[in-house]
């Protein structure tokens, strides 16, 4: 108890000076500016798939496309354009075992968010064979719902305050869900938060917004490290800690990464991060897309990362792939 109550508080001590400590490196900019694009995520039933997401939560399929044995879909929820895409990949492979999608501890990958208006009517609109619990409020966290979707995937919903601080909100009749949701939280995981925090911050045009503790009984706690834009006013810059900053981040129409680090995994070399991104079902990668590739190469090459120059599709078109410090695998393309 008292090892794991020092490591909590090692960590603490290690982010607090990156973020509070180390002026130099909180000023550096990134080659050019980055934009979080799109969460991609492998299926197995492309119509259940797109029935789930148009059908029951309201997300606009913008586009299609064929790839290597199978075909990727593109969805975006209506009235959100600065947050990111929702992309489904369905491949083909004989060799696949057919089993449900199932999220460990252990993966690189956790869930989304979507931040909402009015989580009761939510709850009211979505069937309750997707639901895995009713909304509460979670500490000084967030007035929470926890659902999932056809293939099994976690999805969380997010009212954009807190549970005593509800803003009524009229209906949108439009909208299965009665309103359009914000594309709000990818949520990854991390064993070395200081590392991976730096990973983006110096090179994907994102800065620190936020942290909050989780506390278990069971001595498996955790940390959620938050970053997005870096254009945005924080109301609270100087506490990484401060609960204002947290309705203030569920009420923008941006898409945060969010970073769960469980306490102590850090110093246990037998804990290590699944990538699934080569099975059926799983985070497949994470698309930024720039204003300049070629400034990127540059950046990379300046901060000495590894990386690979692709091109890709009919059209032969050139991207990057790198891993982040945990293996997720980063996809970036120079934008549109």
């Amino acid at each position: 108890m008292r090892q794991n109550k020092w490591i909590q508080t090692t960590s603490t001590l290690l982010i607090s000076c990156l973020l509070a400590c180390s002026p130099a490196e909180k000023q550096q900019k990134p080659p050019n500016k980055m934009k979080l694009a799109s969460l991609v995520l492998g299926i197995d039933n492309p119509k259940e798939s797109l029935d789930y997401y148009v059908n029951h939560l309201g997300i606009a399929l913008i586009d299609s496309s064929a790839i290597d044995n199978g075909k990727s879909y593109q969805l975006r929820f209506p009235n959100s354009p600065n947050s990111a895409a929702l992309e489904l990949v369905y491949e083909h492979k004989e060799n696949w075992p057919e089993e449900q999608y199932e999220e460990h501890r252990s993966d690189n990958y956790w869930k989304y968010s979507l931040f909402v208006n009015d989580l009761e009517r939510i709850s009211k609109a979505l069937a309750s064979q997707y639901q895995t619990g009713e909304p509460y409020q979670f500490r000084e966290i967030g007035y929470l719902l926890h659902t999932i979707d056809n293939a099994n995937y976690k999805i969380e919903y997010i009212q954009k305050h807190f549970k005593a601080n509800t803003t009524p909100t009229l209906p949108e009749e439009a909208y299965p869900l009665k309103e359009s949701p914000v594309f709000g939280l990818i949520t990854l995981r991390t064993k070395d938060p200081l590392k991976t925090i730096k990973f983006f911050e110096n090179n994907f045009s994102l800065k620190f917004i936020e942290r909050m503790y989780v506390p278990k009984e069971d001595n498996k706690g955790f940390t959620l490290y938050f970053l997005g834009p870096k254009h945005l006013d924080i109301p609270n810059l100087a506490d990484p800690d401060a609960i204002e900053n947290r309705e203030w981040m569920y009420q923008q129409k941006e898409t945060f990464i969010e970073l769960q680090h469980y306490w102590g995994t850090e110093v246990q070399s037998d804990y290590h991060l699944v990538d699934k991104s080569d099975q059926r079902f799983g985070l497949k990668r994470i698309v930024f897309e720039c204003d300049n590739l070629e400034k990127t190469i540059e950046g990379f090459k300046s901060a000495k990362l590894q990386f690979k120059e692709v091109l890709d599709g009919t059209a032969k078109v050139k991207h990057l792939r790198l891993s982040s410090p945990d293996g997720h695998n980063i996809v970036v393309r120079q934008r549109p």
